[in-house]
This record gives structure tokens, C-alpha cells and sequence, in this order.
């Protein structure tokens, strides 16, 4: 990214680096986490020199929203009380750096703008890219918070939206391993991600109750898994895309156990799952099935 620094001594036109994240693009899936592999580096030729800076530009409404309600950034707090060793660049892509610059390039504290996307940057450089603790404030009021390396996102984080908050470890900008999921309509999950989605073994905790254990496949129940509701009956066996769709066994509240092959309907209007249950796998007819049914409330999934 070229920039321009604007400081009292000198206007020094750069070769630098731009940072672009676009993490909360892919947070628009209530059932998937993901983030995307994004936060690239690429060059960008000079522009505007000499141009004076003198403000980061104006922030959109929902960015300065969430910095008045999330407060100043800790790793930049030093920012607010000794303005007189930083200054701003402008970048090519029409981006406005305000920070700490040494030798025409961002190293230290900083804050940076991107006027037409509207996101908005706080963070620590090392040799003009971002390394250190990062604050990503999004021009629709997502907040990703985390630690950079080289510009991408690397360590613990934590992404928010209006839907859900994810706490997790992101590898070269995708969540991985082990993380928490917790969504606005009361569903929790805790367990493994891959490649930013939810995948592996983890846990679906559900408002009313119920819970589920076992394997999970692009942000779905699918595999062998054990769901359990609050009245103690419990199914145990195959799940393909949320339902219950295959061999396993249901125990009912009488503590009655059926083994076969089951399959599972939801009715979301009426808030009511049914569960159809069979010795033949063969048998499709449902008139011809033995059916329980089960109440749950807010969504299924």
C-alpha cells in the first residue's frame, strides 16, 4: 500500500503493505462460523503525494457506536495522552493511517480507516504490518478482536455480531480447534471448528433443555451423536443434517428402550419434533411407523 506521511518535518512517499480484513463476511450463516482467508498482503503503488492528512476521516455511525460502548483499546491507550510522536499516512486504496511512524513506514501504535469499505483498524505494526493485539471494528458494527501476526489473524480471538459471539484460536485467519459458540436465540455450542466452520465433535446445549454430544459436520448434527431432553428420555445413534436419520435406540420417559432405525421431523410452527421409529429399515410410510413425539422450544437448530 503506498503512503504518504504527513508529519511536521517531511512528506516521505512509501512502498508499504495494506492490511484487508474480511472476517465478518462469512458470519452471515447463523449455523456455519467461518472466516476467510483474506487478510492478504499485496503492494500497491504510490499515490498523492504531498497531500496534507489531518483526521482519520468520518467513522459510519455503527463504527462510532461500538467505540463509544467498547471504550478505547487498551493496546493503544497511550495514543490518547502523546499525540505529538505520531502522524497520518494515506494510503492508495484511499485508506488513512493515523499512528506511530519511523523512517516512513508504520512501526508502533496505530489506527487505520478504510473510508470506502468504512472498516475501522486498531492495532500495533511491526515494519509497516500488523503484529501484535487488534481491534477490527466493521462498518455494519461487527467486532473481531484478536492478535495479528504479519497482518493475519493468529491466536485467540473473538468475533461479534447481532446473531452470535465466537471465542476460539485462529490459524492464518480461519478459526481452528477448539471454540465456543454462543448465539443470541439461546443456542450454545462448545467443541471443535475446522477451516472456520463448526466441524469435529462438540456440543449443542438448546434453550429448552435439550442437549446434544457427539459429531458435527458444516455446523450441523451428522454422525453418531446422544441427545438428551430435560424429562430424562434420550436417543443415541445416527444423525444426518440435524434429524435423527438411521440405527440407534430411543429410551422414553418410562424408561422403555427401542432399538431400529429411526427418522425425524420437525415442525417448526407448533414448536414439535416427531420421531418415527422401525425394526425394518426398509419401511418409508410413516402411517406404518411407531411415532413419539416431542415438544422443544425456540429453534431447532
Amino acid at each position: 500500500m503506498g503512503c504518504v506521511c504527513n508529519s511536521n518535518t517531511s512528506k516521505t512517499s512509501i512502498q508499504s503493505t495494506q492490511l484487508s480484513i474480511n472476517i465478518a463476511e462469512q458470519y452471515k450463516n447463523n449455523k456455519n462460523i467461518k472466516t476467510q482467508g483474506s487478510l492478504e498482503d499485496f503492494s500497491q503503488s504510490l499515490c498523492n503525494i504531498g497531500q496534507e492528512i489531518t483526521s482519520l476521516g468520518q467513522l459510519r455511525p455503527e463504527v462510532q457506536e461500538q467505540i463509544n460502548e467498547l471504550g478505547t483499546f487498551k493496546a493503544i491507550e497511550q495514543m490518547d495522552t502523546n499525540t505529538s510522536n505520531y502522524s497520518y499516512l494515506l494510503c492508495s486504496d484511499g485508506s488513512i493511517f493515523y499512528g506511530s511512524v519511523i523512517n516512513g513506514i508504520r512501526n508502533g501504535v496505530g489506527k487505520q480507516h478504510w473510508l470506502t469499505e468504512g472498516n475501522y483498524l486498531e492495532s500495533f505494526w511491526q515494519n509497516d504490518k500488523a503484529n501484535g493485539p487488534a481491534r477490527m471494528i466493521y462498518s455494519n458494527g461487527d467486532v473481531f478482536e484478536g492478535h495479528l501476526i504479519d497482518n493475519k489473524a493468529n491466536g485467540f480471538g473473538v468475533f461479534k455480531n447481532k446473531k452470535k459471539e465466537v471465542r476460539g484460536y485462529w490459524s492464518d485467519n480461519r478459526l481452528s480447534g477448539n471454540g465456543i459458540e454462543t448465539r443470541k436465540n439461546g443456542i450454545k455450542y462448545e467443541g471443535q471448528f475446522k477451516a472456520g466452520i463448526i466441524d469435529g465433535r462438540g456440543q449443542f446445549t438448546f434453550p429448552d433443555g435439550r442437549r446434544y454430544c457427539g459429531q458435527v459436520q458444516q455446523g450441523l448434527m451428522h454422525g453418531q451423536g446422544l441427545m438428551t431432553w430435560p424429562d430424562f428420555s434420550y436417543f443415541k445413534g445416527e444423525f444426518r443434517n440435524n434429524h435423527f436419520k438411521g440405527y440407534g435406540c430411543y429410551t422414553d420417559i418410562d424408561s422403555q428402550t427401542y432399538f431400529g432405525y429411526f427418522f425425524s421431523v420437525y415442525h417448526q410452527d407448533i414448536k414439535q419434533m416427531e420421531i418415527f421409529y422401525s425394526k425394518d429399515h426398509n419401511i418409508q410410510e410413516c402411517n406404518r411407523l411407531k411415532k413419539f413425539k416431542k415438544l422443544y422450544g425456540g429453534d431447532h437448530q
